[in-house]
């Protein structure tokens, strides 16, 4: 698809992509050239108790501190990245929140650092018919769903929300936590049609 046809499809969620609350300073991590695909994420920034968020040049990741439970981006960058805090429980899972994004701003490619494992996320043409359709979601429906859910959950809509908009495209999520950690990756892979790889943070380890 070419760069216009790729923003009209995105454009239900008009330019708030790029915004960012945070006003940490930037970092940088150079990349070394001729490093191996699975090398420079493993050069990725994790903590233990925040989040990292950022993206990827062909030289540079770039990033900034964020928070204890989440993380803002770039959302315009072909490349982003976030990390989930190592100190977590759920560290190596992504979230209805994570999906929730992927779809929902202009992102390629978006890669997640947990504990013990880093997966990458890739939209390919298959994907693009499951963003048109949570685009026609979003203009519809979202907004009155938010209202709805700031009712019963008014500091912490955002989750429900996420899982109700997957829903609607068919993912409807697992009730019991080791369903989602075993069926995950083929979850998004056969129902939104995601390209998922999932990679050890430890190089000579084998890969899940």
């Amino acid at each position: 698809m070419d760069p216009e046809a790729y923003d009209r499809l995105y454009a239900f969620n008009g330019v708030v992509g790029d915004y960012l609350e945070n006003d940490a300073p930037w970092q940088e991590i150079r990349i070394r050239p001729g490093l191996a695909e699975d090398a420079v994420y493993r050069l990725l920034p994790c903590a233990g108790d925040f989040e990292y968020g950022g993206y990827l040049t062909k030289t540079r990741i770039r990033f900034i501190k964020c928070d204890p439970s989440s993380a803002r981006m770039p959302q315009s960058k072909a490349s982003t990245f976030h990390s989930h805090p190592t100190g977590s429980a759920t560290a190596d899972l992504p979230s209805a929140g994570d999906v929730f994004q992927f779809l929902n701003f202009r992102y390629l490619r978006a890669i997640t650092v947990g504990s013990t494992r880093l997966w990458v996320w890739d939209k390919t043409k298959a994907t693009l018919p499951i963003v048109r359709k949570f685009g026609a979601w979003n203009d519809a429906i979202m907004l009155k769903e938010v209202h709805r859910l700031e009712k019963t959950f008014p500091h912490n809509w955002h989750e429900p929300l996420a899982k109700l908009a997957l829903s609607n495209l068919g993912l409807d999520w697992p009730k019991k936590l080791k369903d989602w950690q075993e069926n995950w990756p083929a979850m998004l892979r056969q129902v939104l049609k995601i390209k998922v790889r999932v990679i050890s943070r430890n190089p000579g380890v084998d890969r899940p």
